[in-house]
């Protein structure tokens, strides 16, 4: 009988000890996640005007808080989606700026980043992105023509976009030797 409640006692200790352990793994993994996200290239850059929160809880990332355009509100979904530990995100980010009117070439640059910021073969953060009269222009640095196509095919799928100049370079450290 002793025996048995000495055995108990030690299962009671190691299942205390193992949930202790997995809520402050859970918690250390949602704090790198909110701290990866504040400290992020796309945060300390394109979204440093922007008041956005981000909390995590059990990997589930909350966006709160406004952001002055609707490729923002995007961009920042993007980057958090594609950190480690995130199961799922949830966008209640508001947007400050009024939308510009269909069919213009601000409305059209908008569709264009938010189209580049979701496909993760291509580089929305290293595309600049200008508009004339329905024409889209493309510029920034490829790391591969493969990557530069796949950009201008996305780009010419915009409902809106009349045409593409691709002035995309690919980077030097990507192109093949001849």
């Amino acid at each position: 009988m002793k025996n048995w409640m000495y055995l108990f006692a030690l299962v009671v200790a190691m299942a205390t000890l193992i949930l202790v352990n997995v809520s402050l793994f859970a918690s250390m993994t949602d704090d790198r996640i909110e701290a990866s996200a504040r400290q992020s290239y796309v945060f300390k850059t394109y979204l440093k005007g922007d008041d956005v929160e981000v909390r995590s809880n059990d990997g589930a990332v909350s966006l709160t808080g406004t952001v002055l355009k609707e490729s923002h509100k995007t961009l920042a979904q993007g980057t958090v989606a594609h950190l480690a530990g995130v199961k799922s995100v949830d966008n209640k980010l508001e947007v400050k700026e009024d939308d510009p009117a269909e069919r213009s070439d601000a409305w059209l640059i908008t569709k264009v980043k938010n189209t580049l910021v979701l496909h993760q073969n291509v580089s929305a953060t290293g595309t600049e992105v200008l508009a004339k009269d329905g024409t889209i222009i493309l510029r920034g640095a490829a790391t591969s023509a493969a990557q530069k196509d796949l950009a201008t095919k996305l780009v010419n799928d915009v409902q809106g976009v009349k045409g593409v100049k691709n002035q995309m370079t690919i980077e030097a450290s990507n192109r093949p030797r001849l």
